[in-house]
């Protein structure tokens, strides 16, 4: 009895073992439970009620940077072609062969040095053949001048006779005149008064034939003189005509306009050479000065009022990244192109070295003083409304919506043309919550930091 009774007490505990075990178990769920997922929420909710009680009637707080003045240039980089400061293609004034060429490409040259001599066997031929056209026209100036002195020996031979002749009937006047009274008289025959009245008509007859031939020397004299006008004429022709020969043959002697480099030769000793700069027709040199460069660049509107001459520009040209070029600004359009809104710049650099050869391709850096000041700030202060652009002012830790106006964007920060003077505390990425004369406590961001 009693062994049976321990073993039904052993086997009830047995049995309650895995219940309570399962029970435990359940208990130790429910308390990981209420740890992990109830206490935390109870602990948020005593903080944002602590939060909630802790900002309750405070003044906001905002992130303020100092405005600053920008600089007061305006630099832009320009692309551009070297070119030469002066450059020429020569061409043939005269027909002909070429007899010679003296120079080649890269030789440098001197103003009025000898480059290439062309032969002219047409030119030299037309040119004798005016020389002699003109020892012609003289000796024709000879003849019409011998033909003058005739005419004005004549002409005095004529006076003379004429002179003459007036002293006849003179005398033949005064002579009929008085046989006239004598006749009256008695004193002498009317035959006789007849004979000195007849010997007057004579004598009149002669003067006025002399009169004529006096006008007729002059007459000769005048044609004799306008041959020799006509001859001096034609001797001025003929020396003109010789002149212009003389000239195009000196264009057998192709010379240098300037001091520069052969940069081009197209023709050798032989060839065929005619005169003209059509297209057709084959050039003989192309000629640079190079002491000198030029580049034109276009400069952007935003900078071109500013442009000046004797302006200072930096120019940097890839194959010698460690040299430093400056060239000067020499002439400024006087106009934008509509087309691209930019002003055509010419830049003069100096290259005494030739280092710098045409044809290069520059950088050029413009660099122009503003006429007005400019302020910069954080990109990140700007308000876009719908009538224009703000920033958020702190003063006397009141928000201020000022409003500005942009110069140039430059991402991270901006450029203000007008609506701020500078030193003025500006809000950093500003609250949408942010009303006009809210009261704000401001906290500075060090500069560099935005």
């Amino acid at each position: 009895m009693t062994g049976t009774g321990e073993e039904a007490a052993e086997n009830r505990k047995q049995g309650r073992t895995p219940i309570a075990l399962f029970v435990g178990v359940l208990v130790a769920i429910a308390i990981v439970l209420f740890v992990v997922g109830v206490l935390p929420r109870i602990e948020r909710k005593g903080e944002l009620k602590k939060m909630h009680d802790e900002t309750v009637g405070a003044v906001p707080v905002v992130h303020t940077v100092v405005a600053r003045p920008a600089k007061q240039t305006e630099s832009v980089m320009l692309p551009g072609n070297i070119g030469a400061i002066q450059y020429t293609t020569i061409y043939a004034r005269i027909d002909g062969y070429l007899k010679s060429r003296l120079v080649d490409i890269g030789d440098q040259v001197k103003t009025g040095q000898l480059l290439a001599e062309i032969d002219t066997p047409t030119t030299d031929q037309k040119l004798d053949q005016a020389k002699a056209d003109l020892l012609e026209a003289k000796a024709q100036v000879d003849a019409a001048e011998a033909n003058l002195k005739e005419a004005k020996a004549k002409e005095l031979t004529a006076e003379a006779a004429v002179d003459k002749a007036k002293a006849n009937v003179e005398y033949a006047t005064i002579t009929a005149k008085r046989w006239q009274d004598m006749c009256v008289r008695g004193s002498v025959s009317q035959q006789s008064r007849d004979e000195k009245v007849r010997s007057l008509d004579t004598t009149s007859a002669e003067l006025k034939e002399q009169q004529a031939n006096l006008n007729a020397a002059k007459a000769q004299v005048e044609s004799a003189a306008a041959s020799v006008r006509v001859a001096k004429a034609a001797v001025k022709a003929q020396m003109a005509n010789v002149a212009r020969l003389v000239a195009e043959t000196n264009f057998k002697r192709v010379i240098a306009p300037f001091d520069g480099v052969i940069t081009l030769r197209k023709v050798d000793p032989g060839a065929l050479i005619t005169e003209g700069s059509q297209t057709s027709t084959l050039e003989l040199f192309q000629m640079a000065k190079i002491d000198s460069l030029r580049i034109y660049v276009n400069a952007p509107q935003r900078i071109a009022r500013y442009l000046r001459a004797g302006m200072k520009a930096d120019v940097s040209v890839p194959e010698f990244p460690d040299r430093h070029f400056v060239g000067i600004v020499t002439n400024v359009s006087g106009a934008l192109d509509p087309n691209t809104r930019t002003r055509q710049t010419e830049i003069k650099i100096e290259n005494k070295d030739h280092a710098l050869l045409p044809g290069m391709y520059a950088e050029v850096t413009m660099t122009a003083l503003r006429e007005e000041p400019w302020i910069r700030v954080p990109g990140t202060t700007l308000v876009t409304e719908t009538d224009g652009m703000y920033v958020i002012v702190v003063k006397d830790d009141k928000v201020h919506y000022q409003k500005i106006t942009i110069g140039r964007d430059f991402g991270n920060e901006v450029e203000v043309k007008t609506g701020l003077s500078g030193s003025e505390h500006v809000v950093i990425s500003p609250s949408d919550d942010l009303r006009e004369g809210e009261s704000v406590q401001m906290q500075q961001v060090p500069e560099g930091t935005t």
